[in-house]
């Protein structure tokens, strides 16, 4: 699913460890207040992907965002706003939702060739 603007999508994996009982509050402040803001700069989100598969409360919930990019253009775009005070102060205030956050980028395997050509992803 090549683009003329940079090759194949880049796909961005947020994964977070949630507080016990945090993670409706956590998926409505993502929709309310990060959303938006991330489709702006070009962030698509695929999925929101939880586990335990279930709305008990007391439960540890892990959440694994699954953000599609536009090729390598895409991934710089995002990078390039990504740092900014706005987004910077939404992740502090969304700090007390959970106790670990990892951020990775990934491509399908039969687009890393087009990916290389393309140059340097990784900051």
């Amino acid at each position: 699913m090549s683009d003329e603007r940079g090759g194949d999508p880049i796909f961005v994996l947020d994964e977070l460890v949630l507080v016990p009982g945090a993670l409706e509050p956590f998926l409505e402040a993502l929709e309310k207040d990060y959303r938006p803001g991330a489709e702006a700069r070009g962030q698509r989100l695929l999925h929101r992907w939880v586990t335990p598969p279930t709305t008990a409360g007391g439960v540890a919930h892990t959440v694994v965002l699954v953000w599609q990019l536009r090729g390598v253009e895409g991934f710089w775009k995002m990078r390039s706003q990504n740092s900014t005070p706005e987004i910077a102060a939404w992740w502090a205030d969304a700090g007390r939702f959970f106790v670990s956050r990892t951020r990775r980028w990934a491509a399908e395997a039969d687009g890393l060739p087009a990916l290389d050509a393309l140059g340097r992803i990784n900051a």
